[in-house]
């Protein structure tokens, strides 16, 4: 689409790096049992501050965090923690990734922990993930887990805590540490799974991580060892190699249980003892594996990458020896000392990079140590095409500049106010701070060492420091810390070979250093200059729906408010605000209309540029959010009750005197040349990109125009499409969380209750809501630039909108359904694919629009295969109903598919009402939308009453194979192995024809 393709376009992120069993195995959870039946375990509390790292330090871990350590070794964390209520999270870390590898393993720590879910002692292949989808875990979005370079985790999200559900979490997970048989049958079904992964990841994008890491640090397990691992390895490696490196490094003292959740402590670290006690290191605890050197008097060399695709970025590293740094008060005021010198480097960078004709589009500048074989320090610079020394001198002479003359007192107290800001709403909002958000805390501790203590105590330390702080003792820290970038080494990205090659790249910052720098002048602090918008609107309606508990507002001016007020989320409010308009206002003649939205933030007031806005709003929690939806201009952020007046304020000024600031549509044009450099560089890229286009039979609405239609945007044609709906059109606003709703309304009164009168009502925009979904069913061959074996097919079936409820259920059911289906067909039993995914899309915009989608990564022989094994899914459900009489056949769909199908929605939907973002869904819209509030009243209703005979019916009705639009998208000229033309049907063949 045209618009939504480009939404993402942003500055490249910049940084550098960073056998036998046992003899009695576990035994399958008893639903029944009790953890009070368990002795709980005995506490050395001398040994647990020694394996949990706070044996030494003058920090004090968080009382609230229950650490432990068993006696063979394994750490675990607990926590009590009721956000959201009722749920839990397990995480299982083992310390061991891709780096501990030998030459012949590399990638089977990665292998190994897909192997975790193809079969163990207790629990045969195929059926742990059935399990936990059984109790309502989706597989991916519950279920997952992970390998990098130094760490290997598994992830479980439990929507409940039913005894069975965590004790059968509990007991998978012990499974998972000692338990996993490698079958050699299920290795090989496994290595589809794993090529396809290792194939869907490597890109232009990938070959410039691995060459950055050959020149930067060659003699390094880092430079060798990605977790994706080594083709032929993955391929032919036997299952003895498998359970050798497991039994080495699987062990409890590698090994990290964190839970978080609404449990009973005490209650939990019994169930741990009795589940993981028994757990011993077959052969001892593996030593650990040297990472490798990294030379740090090697200076004075370039490196060059390119790539027609690539986005130009230049990388300035110098490298010197690791300093240990144990983590202590002193070691934590070092480091916050730091990072208040980075953060006002990285301001003054991103002040250049939002300048006209700025010489770079984004850069920063840090230190950190490389897996602790050494420190380095980096400049990133990425620059439009061909403008690398440009960026280059520009940056590092800011940097230079930085390094000679420090700071400036209101550069200090900007970064102060930030920070005191966000230590004193981490101590405000500490009571309801999410499942995931501790146990990833806690992962980082057991990963790094960090110890994790209160908000409290890192509010008063910060407080204890931050008067002292002054521009000199700043730059003392940033000069002693960062050393130099003198003869450093320079790995430059980019389209074209440069003049001169890696020699005019050294020569070219050898020379950039020898100009002289300024004193950076000193900013004068600004007042925000829209805090009047004249008397306060009046209240014209006021009153609840009270099953819900929404309160609904409306002005005199008719702008409309709705407030649900929570307590899921201490300190925090989320807005929504609802223009009438969005992407609506884009027509046939002016599809481009609200594409330069993603950046009218960028634009600043007309008082303030986007910069000035960072300055003024230093440590206050206000977001410049404000882009367009389908139907809406304006956007969904989340601010404090404190700061709730403010970001009123804000939200009103953009509404009422937006800046439409060239510097802006320069920043954007920038980024323009890489966006459709990309477009065909990958098969993503190559179907994203046309897409739209083939379903809406090129309606140029949802078609991708070409790169000199954008470059000719401006401001005012934005302007002369916005600008009547930013001063008449309808208005909603939302508000949930935790806020007083009098001082509310009295903020939205003073802000937009103050404005003109607004249209009462969201117009209809009855032309723009039309929209088409081909009738052409012949296949479509796109084809890309990337790797010759990547491949993607990707089926469409047209549905219908979501006006029908029950019909929508159905609908998502139906893929859910199928998204098991395809799981288990294509990456289980064929293993042609790493992740296929079925979903069903139904509009709520555009009146009986809608699809099911499957799309799957595949190698590219394996096109035909796995096109063939979707069409057999979708013509076993689309199958006509047999006769009265006939013999009976078994359904297409099994009791255990549809209950695995359906629990995970039910758990979910009966979780979504204990957070404030689905809340906020409903009450964005409360009074423009009330046929929202009664699905929302539903809950899983209608989900629990879908049986299979309706879900066959829907298939029937819409999955027949004929209806579908084929998509693949294949290397460049290659086509199938097979014709598509030849396998369709006359019904296909003369919608073709049409």
């Amino acid at each position: 689409m045209a618009k939504s393709a480009l939404a993402g376009m942003a500055a490249a992120a910049l940084a550098l790096l960073p056998a036998p069993l046992l003899a009695q195995s576990s035994a399958p959870p008893d639903p029944d049992s009790t953890s009070t039946q368990t002795p709980l375990p005995i506490r050395d509390e001398a040994a647990i501050a020694a394996a949990w790292g706070y044996a030494t330090s003058d920090l004090a871990p968080d009382p609230a965090v229950r650490l432990g350590v068993l006696p063979n070794g394994m750490r675990y964390a607990i926590r009590k923690n009721t956000t959201p209520p009722g749920t839990a999270v397990m995480r299982l870390l083992i310390d061991v990734g891709s780096t501990a590898e030998a030459e012949d393993e590399r990638g089977l720590a990665h292998f190994i922990e897909h192997m975790a879910f193809n079969g163990t002692t207790n629990v045969p292949e195929g059926e742990m993930i059935k399990i936990l989808e059984r109790l309502g875990l989706e597989f991916g979005a519950d279920t997952n887990a992970y390998t990098s370079y130094d760490q290997t985790g598994y992830l479980l999200d439990l929507p409940n805590v039913k005894a069975e559900t965590v004790d059968t979490a509990l007991y998978l997970l012990r499974e998972t540490a000692s338990e996993i048989r490698f079958a050699p049958a299920s290795i090989d079904r496994e290595r589809g799974v794993i090529l396809s992964e290792l194939r869907t990841r490597a890109n232009f994008a990938q070959r410039n991580r691995e060459s950055l890491f050959e020149f930067t640090v060659p003699d390094t397990r880092i430079a060798t060892r990605s977790p994706i691992g080594d083709k032929s390895v993955i391929e032919t490696a036997p299952a003895e190699r498998f359970r050798s490196f497991y039994e080495r490094y699987y062990t409890p003292g590698r090994s990290t249980l964190v839970v978080v959740g609404d449990i009973d402590v005490a209650e939990m670290e019994a169930k741990i003892q009795a589940r993981f006690a028994n757990w011993s290191a077959r052969h001892g605890e593996a030593p650990d594996v040297p990472l490798g050197r990294i030379d740090t008097a090697r200076t004075d060399r370039a490196n060059i990458f390119t790539h027609p695709a690539i986005d130009e970025v230049a990388t300035v590293v110098r490298f010197s020896p690791y300093v240990e740094e144990p983590d202590s008060k002193a070691t934590r005021r070092a480091k916050l000392t730091r990072a208040l010198a980075y953060n006002i480097v990285g301001r003054r960078l991103g002040r250049i990079a939002r300048q006209e004709n700025a010489p770079f589009v984004g850069a920063s500048v840090g230190r950190s140590d490389v897996y602790k074989i050494a420190n380095q320090s980096v400049l990133n610079v990425a620059t439009r095409d061909g403008e690398w020394q440009r960026g280059l001198e520009a940056a590092e002479r800011e940097l230079r500049a930085a390094l000679r003359y420090g700071f400036t007192k209101a550069e200090l107290a900007e970064q102060l106010a930030n920070f005191t800001t966000g230590y004193e709403n981490a101590v405000r909002g500490q009571e309801t701070r999410s499942n995931d958000q501790l146990a990833d805390q806690i992962m980082g501790m057991a990963k790094d060492g960090m110890i994790v203590t209160t908000p409290e105590s890192q509010l008063e330390r910060f407080a204890a420091l931050r008067d002292a702080l002054t521009p000199k003792i700043l730059l003392k820290a940033l000069r002693e810390d960062f050393g130099t970038l003198d003869k450093p080494l320079i790995h430059l990205a980019t389209k074209v070979d440069p003049a001169g090659g890696a020699d005019g790249v050294r020569t070219a910052f050898a020379q950039a250093q020898k100009t002289r720098v300024a004193k950076p002048e000193a900013r004068d602090a600004q007042a925000f200059a829209y805090q009047d918008f004249g008397a306060p609107g009046t209240v014209v309606a006021d009153s609840t729906i009270e099953d819900l508990g929404i309160r609904t507002i409306r002005f005199a001016n008719n702008v409309r408010l709705n407030l649900k007020k929570t307590d899921f989320d201490k300190n925090r409010v989320l807005v929504s605000l609802r223009i009438d308009g969005g992407d609506l206002l884009a027509s046939r003649d002016k599809p481009e209309a609200t594409s330069l939205m993603n950046i009218f933030v960028r634009g600043g007031l007309e008082a303030h540029s986007l910069d000035d806005l960072y300055s003024i709003f230093a440590g206050r929690a206000v977001s410049l959010n404000f882009g367009s939806g389908e139907d809406y201009l304006g956007g969904y952020l989340a601010t404090t009750p404190e700061d709730l007046k403010l970001q009123m304020q804000v939200l009103t000024a953009f509404t009422t005197h937006p800046g439409y600031r060239s510097e802006a549509i320069n920043q954007y044009r920038s980024y323009l040349p890489n966006f459709y450099a990309r477009l065909n560089a990958t098969p993503e890229g190559a179907i994203g990109s046309q897409i739209g286009a083939i379903l809406s039979d090129n309606d140029p609405r949802f078609s991708l125009a070409d790169k000199a239609v954008f470059e000719r945007l401006t401001f005012d044609d934005l302007k002369a499409a916005i600008g009547d709906r930013l001063e008449r059109g309808a208005i909603e606003i939302g508000l949930v969380g935790d806020f007083d709703e009098e001082q509310a309304i009295a903020a939205v009164a003073a802000t937009f209750g103050a404005l003109a009168e607004r249209e009462a009502e969201f117009r209809d925009y009855g032309e723009a809501r039309t929209r088409q979904f081909t009738q052409n069913r012949a296949p479509r061959i796109l084809h890309h630039k990337g790797e010759a074996d990547q491949a993607i097919v990707e089926f469409y079936w047209p549905t219908t909108d979501d006006r029908d409820y029950r019909e929508d259920v159905r609908l998502r059911l139906l893929a859910e359904l199928l998204q098991i289906k395809v799981t288990d067909q294509i990456r289980e039993q064929l293993g042609a694919s790493y992740s296929p995914a079925a979903r069903s899309f139904t509009s709520s915009i555009y009146p009986g629009y809608g699809y099911i989608q499957i799309s799957t990564n595949v190698a590219a022989g394996d096109v035909d295969k796995v096109t063939d094994a979707v069409r057999h899914i979708a013509a076993e459900l689309s199958a006509p109903a047999p006769l009265a009489g006939s013999p009976s056949v078994p359904s297409p769909i099994a009791a255990d598919e549809l209950a695995r199908a359906r629990t995970p929605i039910l758990e979910n939907i009966a979780n979504s009402v204990k957070n404030n973002g689905a809340w906020l869904g409903i009450v964005d819209s409360a009074q423009s939308k009330p046929a929202k509030l009664d699905r929302f009243r539903s809950g899983g209703t209608a989900f629990g009453k879908v049986d299979a005979d309706e879900l066959l019916t829907l298939a029937r009705t819409y999955l027949a194979p004929d209806r579908a639009v084929l998509v693949q998208s294949l290397y460049e000229g290659t086509q199938t192995g097979t014709a598509l033309a030849a396998r369709q049907s006359p019904v296909a063949a003369n919608a073709t024809s049409e």
